[in-house]
């Protein structure tokens, strides 16, 4: 049996539990303050919407443990923590796959919609960052990395920093050119929209924005398989470091109202 230490809101770890019912050799011990899940016997240590979860990742990897986690990682490039896993909607997911089926797409557009009360009371800023960075994610595992981007963001329904609306033009290294959109709405349910062009052929499809059982499953047995040193993490802080430099690049150039190429971002 392994037992895994989950930090979150109760109602995020209720879905964990769900996911895992299938999985009869793992077991979660839940509680909200990381402190406290740090002070029980674990074997690895999974951190969901908790406040400072760059320091408790160094905590927990300094103390020998491997870590899984949700975006945001305010510090996700240090290659002194190559324990830690991902945890991301936006990779080896059912749209991931249907996507990745898909040949000569010449032109696609991908656009998230969500309520971020719909998860109150984690902080909108921090569902605002993660559902950002999983369509990045998506994005760059789908079509590769990005060369020239033009992006506009504006606040409707909510004040402060966090956009509720950001729209990007992108065209990619490969040549294939698409946009990104992500709305923060009142009363809508979580949604991506994927169109993508090819020749005369299109795609239109959506999927609620949420997890799958059999891709959370997947995550909590390659996160195992990891601590057992089986396997390599289906996605890790090394692999992410582009979706934090592009979202930051699409902010940028959204703030300077002008195009930007991935000369003049850091």
């Amino acid at each position: 049996m392994m037992t895994l230490g989950v930090a979150g809101h109760a109602r995020e770890v209720a879905v964990h539990r769900d996911a895992l019912r299938s999985c009869c050799d793992i077991e979660l011990v839940h509680h909200a303050d990381c402190g406290a899940v740090l002070e029980q016997k674990i074997d690895g240590l999974v951190l969901l919407q908790v406040e400072d979860k760059s320091h408790w990742i160094g905590v927990a990897t300094e103390a020998g443990l491997h870590v899984m986690a949700t975006h945001p990682v305010q510090e996700p490039f240090a290659s002194s923590h190559p324990n830690v896993c991902v945890l991301s909607r936006g990779r080896h997911a059912p749209f991931c796959t249907a996507l990745a089926a898909q040949q000569g797409v010449a032109h696609y557009s991908l656009e998230l919609s969500f309520d971020s009360a719909l998860f109150d009371p984690i902080g909108r800023e921090m569902i605002c960052n993660q559902a950002a960075l999983e369509v990045c994610d998506l994005l760059l595992s789908t079509w590769g990395r990005v060369d020239m981007l033009y992006s506009r963001m504006r606040n409707f329904f909510h004040p402060g920093r966090i956009e509720d609306v950001s729209v990007a033009l992108l065209r990619m290294r490969n040549g294939v050119e698409g946009s990104v959109a992500l709305m923060d709405f009142p009363a809508v349910d979580p949604v991506l929209r994927i169109r993508s062009y090819a020749q005369d052929k299109m795609v239109d499809k959506s999927w609620p924005w949420a997890w799958e059982v059999d891709d959370l499953a997947a995550y909590y047995r390659n996160f195992v398989a990891c601590i057992q040193g089986r396997a390599q993490s289906l996605l890790g802080l090394d692999q992410v470091a582009e979706s934090y430099r592009l979202l930051e690049w699409m902010r940028t150039s959204a703030r300077q109202d002008t195009i930007l190429n991935r000369k003049q971002i850091k």
